[in-house]
């Protein structure tokens, strides 16, 4: 068994390892923590100079053991199911694997026996470092990109995923197997060399074989996780217009009702009655008052959306405040797109109270501003959100069924394309979305 120093440690087998994890996390849609990304590195760095030194394992299964520690760090440390982990973690070692080659090319032409290389502890980590450098490279490239290629989140309940997370698994677990098979073979056909270099190049070629299988599998996934997006952005315009419709019709009605109310207090002047005019004036201005509130945002097409959550509200026993300290004007998001967020928030708001028995639940939606922006705030008092910090991840959802976690997603998505932002904080008295548009 060969021994390996803590010089290896520090400065290969710990950076190899964050490398390997920044990718792991990045491209299964997790949240990047380079805290515990760093930590996970140094404890798989301590086990590795542990059964390195102190374990008689065989060689060979080597590349085995680091993935089942690299594996199990990322379930503990990021609580994702041990499915994701496994294939987050194979997806990170396949590029190693792959990219390692470029190593044992780089030996040939050198002229080096790999057995040399394991004699010399400093020339052995001078030869790994171009491997290690290029994996830093492309683990950095999707990591800035935020290049995700499967959503570890997804639910083997949406019908509309083509391949569930098991037969993703076992692709994933063949991939990685004969992976490192053929990386072991490479390594003693060239700790041997006993083959020439046509037919070592002969066999990278059937190693880049793999990898584009291993790249289609990836664009595949990525194929069907967009079209669930495009299919759910379509449901949401869909709900979109249908909220507009609704919205055109209380607008009518609105303006039917004020017509209808002006004709019979003008009716009533005309004969004099001045007693009578005013009586009723009074009445509708009480109910108005107690009944049809009528909200003005400034914006003609966000008072309808308020006045139809409103009624919204009432059928489903949920109050619907509204405190409006400033007027909309000049708003840079077009009316549709504001509308749209301002609707599916409120209905996320009505949607989480309708899953609790409590008394008093409300809805209030809060406009005010100053010289530089709008700030709308909507707040509920429904159960506490515990992923604050994934609810605008695209697919994450903490509700069940399909076609779910891409409305926040897309929210937010439109919020940003017109230099805006959106935030959420939750506790377990009220959660609050709080919106901030730029005038300027």
């Amino acid at each position: 068994m060969e021994h390996v120093s803590w010089i290896t440690i520090f400065l290969a087998s710990i950076p190899e390892s964050f490398f390997i994890l920044l990718i792991a996390i990045t491209s299964i849609g997790c949240k990047v923590d380079f805290k515990k990304i760093f930590v996970m590195s140094i404890i798989e760095g301590i086990l590795f100079y542990i059964y390195m030194n102190y374990l008689l394992l065989p060689v060979d299964i080597h590349s085995w053991i680091v993935t089942i520690i690299l594996i199990l760090l990322v379930y503990f440390f990021f609580k994702i199911d041990m499915q994701s982990s496994f294939i987050s973690i194979t997806f990170s070692m396949i590029l190693s694997f792959l990219i390692q080659y470029l190593n044992l090319i780089c030996i040939y032409v050198f002229g080096m026996k790999y057995n040399t290389l394991l004699e010399n502890e400093i020339v052995r980590i001078l030869f790994f470092y171009p491997s290690l450098i290029l994996l830093g490279i492309i683990a950095f490239v999707i990591y800035k990109k935020d290049i995700v290629f499967y959503k570890f989140y997804m639910k083997k309940e949406n019908k509309d995923y083509v391949i569930d997370n098991k037969t993703i698994s076992t692709m994933f677990l063949i991939l990685n197997f004969i992976m490192i098979v053929v990386f072991d073979m490479y390594v003693k056909v060239f700790e041997n060399d006993i083959f020439s270099l046509k037919e070592k190049i002969n066999l990278i070629i059937v190693a880049c074989l793999f990898l584009l299988l291993f790249f289609v599998l990836m664009i595949m996934f990525r194929f069907v996780d967009r079209n669930i997006k495009n299919k759910y952005e379509t449901i949401l315009i869909e709900k979109s217009l249908e909220d507009m419709k609704k919205n055109i019709n209380i607008l009518k009605k609105q303006r039917h009702d004020y017509l209808r109310h002006m004709q019979i207090i003008s009716s009533l002047l005309d004969d004099n009655k001045f007693d009578s005019a005013k009586e009723y004036i009074d009445n509708l201005t009480d109910y108005i008052n107690s009944e049809a509130k009528y909200i003005d945002t400034g914006n003609t097409f966000l008072n309808a959306v308020i006045s139809l959550k409103e009624e919204q509200s009432k059928h489903r026993q949920i109050e619907f405040k509204t405190n409006v300290k400033s007027k909309i004007v000049g708003l840079k998001i077009p009316n549709f797109e504001i509308c749209n967020i301002v609707s599916n928030i409120v209905d996320n708001a009505l949607d989480s109270l309708d899953e609790i028995e409590q008394n008093n639940k409300y809805v209030e939606l809060i406009i005010y501003g100053d010289e530089l922006c709008y700030i709308f705030k909507i707040r509920n008092n429904g159960n506490k959100i515990e992923f604050t910090d994934r609810i605008f991840e695209e697919g994450f959802s903490t509700k069940k069924g399909k076609d779910r976690g891409f409305g926040l997603y897309i929210v937010k998505q439109t919020l940003e394309k017109y230099k805006s932002s959106i935030f959420v904080d939750s506790n377990k008295e009220v959660t609050e979305f709080s919106i901030v548009i730029p005038k300027y």
